[in-house]
């Protein structure tokens, strides 16, 4: 199963996309940039790419196996966008 090697590095990179919408609202430039939008979205999917993740193992449901897979792989795509928006 996939959704145990996920698990982990999704709930990471969940509080490094939070830290990134916290520095963009600290240098104050959230008026000039998409960054914190993008990586709050990144957010959310990591969060439901865990969710997805731990109800794939609870269950061993080879769907949501797939389901958090694909979330994983699209949040860190937003997540890649954002920090380039906010340092470009």
């Amino acid at each position: 199963m996939r959704s145990e090697t996920i698990l982990g590095p999704a709930a990471t990179l969940l509080g490094v996309a939070l830290l990134i919408v916290t520095a963009v609202h600290i240098t104050g430039r959230s008026e000039q940039s998409i960054s914190d939008e993008i990586a709050f979205g990144a957010a959310l999917l990591f969060i439901a790419s865990c969710l997805s993740a731990h109800t794939a193992i609870r269950k061993t449901n080879e769907r949501l196996d797939k389901v958090a897979d694909t979330l994983f792989f699209v949040a860190q795509l937003m997540l890649l966008i954002a920090a380039l928006s906010f340092w470009f």
